[in-house]
């Protein structure tokens, strides 16, 4: 039985194995920034896509074709020193995964602003991508009510020009996952990330590392609904006044450093630096430019 490559870099003899965290159950494509064509299959890299946008044309439509394509998942490797590309629609149940370099930098470049407004946008997963940010009074990326489990893991980072509002905008988005490894870096003018009024239930926000510099940290609109569990936890964050800003209180806000450059006026409630539901907050420890304490702080009645 002859051995088999398979596009996850695993060789067995005619059995296709699994890869650790990668879904191999639908179909590869390569894009090429550089010397790929659109005129290309996308099958291998000897014969990339050169557009994202390419690649995610060929995806959907490979998802839609039937039954047989409808559960699985597409996987997009993309390279790309930067691309300079507004992203109007995202491939459909696929794991996009940069590869390569650009520059200095491990992760695959792309230069926009992102707004994907397809219809039944869901399941993009996003791997080791730099999200870079013209020089527009606009969030890096945007998600509406036509976007479900957007997903942003393991190296990802959102690189604000001096004009990005926010890295990410979410507004009746639900399932949105901003998972540990992704940075936020540069001068956001709003925040690093938004939720906007609706569906945000299932929205998980962890382990992210966003230390530049924004006017607020996580900002949630107070018409925001969770059905859903929804948690910021185990971030970095630091802002020139409020780190977390719930003004939904559904957010479960767990075991965050947080810095803020604001001075507070009471431990208790130091809605200059921190909004939440304390009875959803537990272990967060904030320094202030006054004051460092932990939020909420412990009871010490007997």
């Amino acid at each position: 039985m002859s051995e088999t490559n398979f596009p996850n870099g695993l060789t067995s003899r005619g059995i296709p194995l699994p890869s650790a965290g990668r879904d191999i159950s639908g179909s590869t494509y390569f894009v090429d920034n550089n010397s790929g064509s659109d005129s290309n299959d996308g099958s291998s890299w000897a014969k990339a896509f050169k557009t994202f946008a390419k690649a995610t044309a060929i995806s959907n439509i490979d998802i839609a074709r039937g039954s047989d394509r409808w559960a699985r998942r597409n996987t997009i490797y993309y390279c790309a020193d930067t691309e300079t590309a507004t992203i109007v629609a995202f491939p459909n149940k696929c794991d996009v995964i940069g590869c390569g370099s650009y520059d200095a930098n491990k992760q695959a470049g792309i230069l926009g602003n992102h707004a994907p407004v397809n219809a039944g946008n869901y399941g993009t997963r996003f791997f080791n991508i730099w999200f870079k940010g013209p020089a527009v009074a606009s969030p890096l990326v945007t998600l509406a009510s036509t976007s479900s489990g957007i997903e942003f893991d393991s190296s990802c980072v959102f690189d604000a020009n001096a004009l990005t509002t926010t890295g990410i905008t979410a507004t009746a988005s639900p399932f949105l996952k901003v998972h540990p490894g992704v940075r936020f870096q540069g001068a956001f003018a709003t925040a690093y990330i938004s939720i906007g009024a609706g569906e945000a239930g299932g929205t998980e926000i962890f382990g992210i590392r966003a230390t530049d510099s924004a006017a607020s940290g996580i900002v949630i609109n107070a018409s925001t609904t969770t059905s859903w569990g929804a948690f910021i936890a185990h971030n970095m964050i630091k802002a020139a006044t409020v780190t977390i800003n719930d003004a939904s209180s559904l957010f479960h806000v767990i075991d965050n450093d947080l810095i803020s450059l604001a001075t507070v006026t009471g431990y208790e409630t130091p809605a200059e630096a921190l909004v939440c539901n304390a009875a959803l907050a537990s272990r967060n420890h904030l320094t202030a430019a006054n004051v460092n304490f932990d939020y909420p702080i412990a009871d010490t009645t007997t």
